[in-house]
């Protein structure tokens, strides 16, 4: 009887948890994605740190690259995607001829580029690496990742763009994209060597 008790408290926790976070979706938008994406921003570049370690740390956990990725998804990421998911629904319907493609290819070719860039640089500025390191690792890095990002993304963007609801398609991204931070923390870390 104990187990089954603990069992609806633990549920009714996690259903609370749930309906919480989607209500503060509808009540604070931007805000509920910054902090998720900041999150999961940071929790991706640990496990990267664990899978390929910090040289520069000794292999401890550089609290400084944790910093810079979360800053990221909190002032960049999480504001900017909800922002321009919202433009795309009014720019692009999805009920207009060859939306949903049109939409894509919008994300993919106009907004992907210079949002990489910004990423690159500023996470390795925030990372201390100073300005001729931050675009000597853009210039290194930028094209194979932004390929990358073309061959990945474009299928889950796809998805997420024409099948997720708008205020969902930010936690969508973010739950790819944990995988995706791990990623390019990890090729950064090595490319660095």
């Amino acid at each position: 009887m104990e187990g089954t008790e603990k069992k609806k408290d633990e549920k009714s926790l996690l259903s609370k948890a749930l309906e919480d976070y989607i209500r503060l979706l509808q009540t604070r938008p931007v805000i509920t994605k910054a902090v998720t994406n900041a999150v999961v921003s940071a929790f991706g570049n640990v496990v990267s740190q664990f899978i390929a370690p910090d040289q520069t740390t000794g292999g401890k956990l550089n609290w400084r690259s944790i910093f810079a990725y979360s800053s990221f998804g909190f002032l960049v990421n999480g504001p900017l995607i909800h922002h321009f998911y919202v433009y795309l629904e009014k720019l692009i319907p999805k009920n207009s001829p060859g939306g949903s493609v049109k939409r894509v290819l919008f994300d993919r070719f106009i907004f992907a580029p210079p949002f990489l860039l910004v990423f690159l640089y500023y996470v390795s500025i925030v990372e201390g690496s100073g300005q001729a390191a931050a675009v000597k690792k853009i210039k290194d890095t930028y094209w194979t990742l932004l390929k990358l990002n073309w061959s990945v993304w474009s299928f889950i963007q796809y998805i997420n763009i024409n099948y997720v609801p708008l205020k969902f398609r930010t936690l969508f991204g973010n739950l790819c994209a944990l995988i995706w931070m791990v990623f390019i923390s990890v090729k950064r870390r090595q490319w660095s060597k």
